[in-house]
């Protein structure tokens, strides 16, 4: 890995595939030097499709992905960073090309997770997977085309977006005399141990957690609900996000209707 924040790549790595496949995952792994970054997986069964195996059924599809940004997590690299402090991140939607990369053991996460201070968000990737039927021609690794480059770049416009969360109650919290605070990150914007972005209003105060007379604790929040906020630029993908909304609208009507 370079040592830049945004490296770009611009390469594509050719590897065979036996078709149906054995493993259901393709790992991924950002790597400085020896040291892993950050892993992700793909996974073939939601990328493919074998098909129906009556003749009118549905005709299945090879494993394909993208061009889309696929987020990265690892190890937290900050140390100064207290055990305390619960994270709630969203992976971003965007990043440095890469392809391929090693499987490791480090578990992948979907794009919405509630973590421990243990694990963070450690970048993006704009990936494309395709499948070719034939004999591999013996090439490992190549450079992408420049005009390939432009295609996919010229879809990459910016734009800035809000993210407000007001936390109305803590329940069921470790027991201790530890001070307690959630932060609200979507991808690196909001994380207070990445310097990469401006720090923003992403933490919640501290509060000591309380017992509730039965068997668990909670943090007494009361009337002063605490909010925190986050803004962040990614590549707009309104157009995606417009036709999924009227989509699942559809789904949701149809079913409450005739379900």
């Amino acid at each position: 890995m370079p040592p830049d924040a945004n490296p770009a790549w611009n390469e594509v790595f050719f590897f065979p595939l036996r078709l149906p496949p054995i493993c259901d995952e393709i790992q991924l792994a950002i790597l400085s030097g020896s040291k892993v970054l950050g892993t992700a997986s793909l996974h073939l069964s939601q990328i493919s499709s074998a098909g129906a195996e009556l003749e009118e059924g549905t005709p299945g599809f090879l494993p394909c992905f993208g061009p889309s940004f696929l987020p990265f997590y690892g190890p937290r690299t900050d140390p100064a960073r207290t055990p305390s402090t619960v994270s709630g991140c969203r992976g971003g939607e965007g990043g440095a090309p890469i392809s391929g990369g090693h499987p490791v053991t480090f578990p992948s996460h979907p794009p919405f997770i509630l973590q421990d201070a243990e694990v963070a968000y450690r970048g993006r990737v704009l990936l494309e997977l395709s499948t070719h039927m034939g004999t591999p021609d013996g090439r490992q690794q190549d450079a992408i085309a420049p005009e390939d480059i432009t295609r996919v770049q010229c879809h990459l416009p910016r734009r800035r977006f809000g993210l407000c969360g007001v936390f109305y109650s803590a329940t069921m919290v470790p027991a201790g005399p530890e001070l307690l605070r959630f932060e609200l990150s979507l991808g690196n914007y909001g994380d207070t141990g990445d310097v990469t972005c401006k720090p923003t209003a992403s933490l919640t105060p501290y509060a000591c957690p309380l017992f509730d007379g039965n068997r668990y604790h909670y943090l007494p929040w009361y009337g002063d609900k605490p909010v925190a906020a986050v803004t962040s630029s990614w590549e707009d993908a309104s157009h995606r996000w417009d036709a999924l909304n009227l989509l699942r609208a559809m789904c949701w009507r149809l079913v409450s209707t005739h379900g």
